[in-house]
């Protein structure tokens, strides 16, 4: 899926489930393979804020960072850092096979910090 469809159906979801969404994208060039992994993250993160977050608004930005993407995802839910999940795990874990990273934060709501390599290659 791209990433255009995954913001996409984050919009639909979030709505459905009464949360604001304040998508900013700039357009950054992506290999398929970071693209990929950027499209499933958000999914996963949308379905941790519907499912558990409690919040009122999130916020998904995607820019560009050097050589690298960034993507921001924060809501202003319950926050907290409970032990990850298989989806959080599941997460980490592709963006590490290709050079990515994911920091989380809970102290005000939760907030998903991912870097990825643009041009990566599976």
């Amino acid at each position: 899926s791209s990433i255009a469809a995954e913001v996409a159906r984050a919009g639909e979801a979030l709505q459905a489930a009464g949360v604001a969404f304040e998508p900013r994208l700039e357009a950054v060039s992506l290999a398929a393979a970071a693209e990929s992994v950027l499209a499933l993250a958000i999914r996963e993160a949308v379905t941790n804020v519907v499912r558990h977050a409690g919040a009122r608004t999130c916020q998904l930005h995607l820019e560009r960072a050097g050589d690298r993407a960034s993507l921001t995802i924060e809501d202003d839910g319950k926050g907290g850092i409970a032990a990850e999940g298989t989806g959080l795990s599941s997460m980490r874990e592709r963006l590490a096979a290709l050079g990515g990273t994911l920091e989380r934060s809970g102290d005000a709501g939760t907030r998903l910090a991912i870097s990825i390599p643009r041009g990566v290659t599976a």
